[in-house]
C-alpha cells in the first residue's frame, strides 16, 4: 500500500500549505458536476436560479453511504443532490406522459430493460411502474429531509436551516416553474431538452452582510459536516482497527471513493462471484459477510478520504489520459514533475525557438537557391538536448531526497480501476532513466508547426531529433488497426520503458512490426488522402522505425549485441544493411529531383520497391539501377533549372554527378562485402531503415553554400 501512502502524505502536505482549491475534496467530500445554483434569501425564499456553463465540478458533502450510491440505493448526499432528493413535491410529477417522454432514452442505458418493459406494458403496468417510482421517490426526500435535520441539530448552521426550512415547505419544483427555469406543459415537467430529474441542484443562500453566498464553497460549512461524520462514528456501534496504511487507530471504512465515474480501486463490497472463496473464513451465508472486506486489508476512514480525493486531483491536475487510461506522476512536495508519457514536442516551446532552418513542404533538394539557411545548425538537430535541459530544470528544483510517484490506472469494468503500474524513484533515477530514453531512442520525427506571420500563420516541417511520443508509436505500429484497447495495451508496455532506465529493453514486436509498416510507402493508406498525406505518414513511419530499433539495440539484453548510432550519416559504417539503406536513398534522391523537373507528383521506384527491397535486396537494386537512366537524362543539362514555385536547381549535371559518384562508392562496398563472404541478397534488418533516414536527413541538413561548391567542383572533375 507503499502508493497509498504516498498519497496521504501528499494530501496533509498540500493542505497544510493552505492551497485553496475548489477541486481538490476534503474528506466525507465529493467532486461531482453540476447543473443548477439555487439562490435563497435569509427568509427561505427562492431568489432566483443559475444554470452552470459547460461541466462544473465541485466538492460537495457526502456520507459514507451516498459515497457509493448507485443503481435503487437510497443514500442522499448530505446538502446538494438531485432533484429527487430535495424536492419534497418530485413524485408529483412522474406521470405517465414524463415516464413515457424519458423512457426511450433511458432503455438504451445501463439497467435499460425496466424502462424497455414499461414502454411495451400495458396501462395498467406502466401505473404500477409509476407509482413504485412515486414510492421510491418519496423515500429519497424523507431520507435527505432526516438527514439533513440532524445536521442542522448538531451545527446550527443558519445558512443550513435556511436550505431546511425551504425544502421543508416543498415549493422548489412550483418555484421554479414560476420563474420558468421549467416549465409543466401536457402533463410533461420540461427545462428544454434536458430531464429535471437528472440535475444536481447546489444552494446558495444570500445572508445580510455576507458577500459569500456559495454554500460549497464556504470553510464553516465545509468542516462543520467533517465534525458532524466523525461524531457519528463515535456514537454509532463501530469500534476502531488498525490502518495498514498509517499504522493508527482509526475507524474502518466501509465505502471507498470513486476515482473515475462509478469505478474505484479499491473495493470491499463484491461478494459474489467467488472473489473471496479459497481467500478468507466465513461467507455470505454464515452472517460473514460484512468481515470479508475487513479480512483483506482494513483502512482507516482518513486516509481512504485523503489518498483518494488528492488522487483524483492529480489527475485532472497533472495527469495523462487515454481514455480510461490514466497516468499521473508526482512529488509530495506538489513541485512540477514531467510526465514520461507526454510527447516530446510539449516540452519544447517552439513559439520562442529561432526556427530559421525548417523543411520546406515540399521537400526540395538542398542544392537549390531558395533561402541560403544554415540547414547543419537546424534546431531540429538540438531538440533533443533543449528536451533535456528542460528535464533537468525541473530536477533543479527538487530535493535530493524527495521521492518521485509514478502511476498508471486502467479501467476494466464501469465500476473498477485497476493500479497497473507503480513505481517510486529518486529524483537523481527518474530524471537520469528520463535521460536515457532521449539518449537511446532519439531520431529525427516529423513534426509540423505554425508560426504567425502578420495576418496569416505559416505551415512548416520541422525534423526533430527526439524520441518519438507513445501516440505517434501507436499510429505507427498500428495504423488505421489502432483501437481503444490496443491503445491502452501499447502505452502500459512502453510506460516502464520509458520510465525504467537502460535496463528495461523495448517490445521486439513493436520493433518489428514498425520496420515492417516502414518498409511499405503505401501502408494503412487511402488513396483518397492524396500522395502529400501519404508521404507525410510514411515519413512518420520511418522516424518512429528507426528511433525503435536505435533504442532496441542499445538496450539489448545481449550486450555484445548492443550498438549505438549517431543522429548524422556515418560514412565509416560498413554495415551491409546500413549501405543498402544509404544507396536506396540516393536512388529516391536522384529520381525525386528528375521528377520535380517535369512537376510530377507520385511515389520514386525506389519507394514502389522498398518492400521487394529490403527482402530481396541485392537483385531489387539490378531492376532499381535500370529504372533510374530516364531519369539521369533528364538531369543531364548545364544550366539552372526550375524545380518549383520557389526553388531552382543551379547545376543539375554537376547534382547528376555527385548522386552517381555517391553511388559508385556505395556499390563497391558492397562488392568488397560479398568478397569477404557477405549475402548480399538476403533479407535487410531494420537497421537498413537507420542507413536510409539518415542520408536523406543529411542531404536535408546540408548547407546551400556547401553544396553549390560540391556540385562545381563535380562538373571540374568530370571535364
Amino acid at each position: 500500500m507503499s502508493w497509498m501512502q504516498k498519497l496521504y502524505r501528499t494530501y496533509e502536505f498540500v493542505q497544510n500549505q493552505g492551497l485553496d482549491d475548489e477541486e481538490l475534496a476534503l474528506p466525507f467530500h465529493l467532486s461531482k458536476a453540476v447543473h443548477l445554483k439555487v439562490v435563497l434569501n435569509d427568509k427561505a425564499e427562492l431568489v432566483r436560479a443559475e444554470r452552470f456553463e459547460g461541466k462544473k465540478q465541485i466538492p460537495i458533502q457526502v456520507t459514507e453511504k451516498s459515497i457509493k450510491k448507485a443503481g435503487k440505493a437510497i443514500a442522499p448526499h448530505a446538502l446538494h443532490d438531485d432533484l429527487q432528493y430535495i424536492a419534497k413535491t418530485a413524485k408529483d410529477y412522474l406521470t405517465i406522459e414524463y415516464l413515457s417522454q424519458i423512457a426511450p432514452k433511458k432503455a438504451k442505458g445501463k439497467g435499460g430493460k425496466k424502462w424497455q418493459d414499461f414502454l411495451i406494458g400495458s396501462d395498467e403496468e406502466k401505473q404500477t411502474f409509476a407509482d413504485a417510482e412515486k414510492a421510491k421517490y418519496q423515500s429519497c426526500f424523507e431520507f435527505y429531509e432526516k438527514q439533513l435535520s440532524d445536521w442542522v441539530e448538531f451545527s446550527d448552521l443558519q445558512e443550513i436551516n435556511i436550505v431546511l426550512r425551504y425544502v421543508q415547505k416543498g415549493s422548489l419544483i412550483e418555484d421554479l416553474i414560476e420563474k420558468k427555469y421549467f416549465s409543466f406543459e401536457d402533463n410533461i415537467l420540461l427545462l428544454g431538452k434536458d430531464d429535471p430529474f437528472s440535475l444536481t441542484i447546489v444552494w446558495a443562500v444570500e445572508m445580510p452582510d455576507d458577500p459569500h453566498s456559495d454554500l460549497w464553497s464556504k470553510s464553516n460549512i465545509k468542516s462543520q459536516w467533517i465534525k458532524y461524520q466523525e461524531s457519528q462514528s463515535e456514537q454509532g456501534n463501530k469500534s476502531k482497527d488498525l490502518c495498514c496504511v498509517t499504522g493508527e487507530e482509526d475507524y474502518p471504512v466501509e465505502a471507498y471513493p470513486k476515482i473515475d465515474g462509478n469505478a474505484k480501486v479499491v473495493s470491499a463490497n463484491d461478494d459474489t462471484g467467488f472473489t473471496f472463496r479459497g481467500r478468507f473464513y466465513g461467507d455470505k451465508d454464515n452472517g460473514a459477510k460484512s468481515e470479508l472486506g475487513s479480512q483483506a486489508v482494513t483502512l482507516g476512514r482518513d486516509v481512504s478520504q485523503k489518498a483518494f480525493n488528492i488522487l483524483k486531483w492529480l489527475i485532472k491536475r497533472q495527469g495523462i489520459s487515454n481514455g480510461d487510461q490514466k497516468t499521473v506522476v508526482w512529488a509530495i512536495s506538489g513541485k512540477e514533475v514531467p510526465s514520461p508519457m507526454k510527447d516530446s514536442f510539449g516540452v519544447i516551446d517552439w513559439d520562442n525557438l529561432d526556427t530559421s532552418a525548417v523543411e520546406n513542404e515540399e521537400e526540395m533538394p538542398s542544392e537549390t537557391n531558395i533561402s541560403g539557411k544554415d540547414w547543419s545548425s537546424s534546431v531540429g538537430q538540438k531538440a533533443a538536448e533543449i528536451i533535456k535541459k528542460k528535464l533537468h530544470g525541473y530536477r533543479a528544483n527538487l530535493e535530493n531526497h524527495e521521492q518521485i510517484s509514478l502511476l498508471m490506472l486502467d479501467k476494466s469494468t464501469d465500476g473498477r480501476m485497476a493500479l497497473t503500474y507503480y513505481q517510486e524513484f529518486l529524483p537523481a533515477d527518474y530524471f537520469a532513466n528520463l535521460d536515457a530514453w532521449i539518449d537511446d531512442f532519439s531520431w529525427y520525427q516529423r513534426h509540423n508547426i505554425e508560426k504567425p506571420n502578420g495576418k496569416k500563420t505559416d505551415k512548416q516541417t520541422i525534423w526533430a531529433f527526439v524520441p518519438p511520443s507513445p501516440a505517434t508509436i501507436g499510429y505507427a505500429v498500428y495504423g488505421q488497426a489502432l483501437s481503444d484497447t490496443l491503445k491502452k495495451q501499447l502505452y502500459a508496455r512502453l510506460l516502464p520503458v520509458i520510465a525504467g532506465g537502460k535496463n528495461m529493453p523495448v517490445p521486439y514486436d513493436l520493433v518489428q512490426k514498425s520496420f515492417q509498416t516502414a518498409c511499405n510507402p503505401y501502408a494503412n493508406h487511402r488513396p483518397e488522402d492524396g500522395e502529400k498525406i501519404r508521404k507525410a505518414n510514411w515519413q512518420r513511419n520511418i522516424g518512429v522505425a528507426c528511433a525503435l530499433y536505435k533504442g532496441w539495440r542499445a538496450r539489448h539484453q545481449n550486450p555484445s549485441q548492443r550498438r549505438s548510432y549517431p543522429m548524422s550519416l556515418d560514412t565509416e559504417s560498413r554495415s551491409r544493411d546500413y549501405v543498402f539503406g544509404r544507396l536506396l536513398a540516393v536512388a529516391e534522391y536522384l529520381e525525386r529531383t528528375a521528377l520535380n523537373i517535369t512537376n510530377e507528383i507520385r511515389a520514386t521506384n525506389a519507394e514502389r520497391y522498398m518492400q521487394r527491397f529490403a527482402t530481396q535486396p541485392y537483385q531489387t537494386w539490378k531492376q532499381l539501377e535500370e529504372n533510374l537512366k530516364p531519369y539521369k537524362d533528364r538531369l543531364r543539362k548545364d544550366y539552372p533549372v526550375k524545380v518549383s514555385e520557389k526553388s531552382v536547381l543551379t547545376n543539375p549535371l554537376g547534382f547528376l554527378i555527385n548522386r552517381e559518384n555517391e553511388i559508385t562508392e556505395l556499390v563497391c562496398l558492397l562488392d568488397e562485402l560479398r568478397q569477404s563472404g557477405c549475402e548480399l541478397n538476403k533479407p535487410l534488418e531494420a537497421e537498413f531503415l537507420l542507413g536510409y533516414h539518415s542520408q536523406k536527413m543529411a542531404y536535408r541538413n546540408k548547407k546551400n553554400t556547401q553544396a553549390q561548391q560540391d556540385e562545381q567542383d563535380a562538373i571540374k572533375t568530370a571535364e
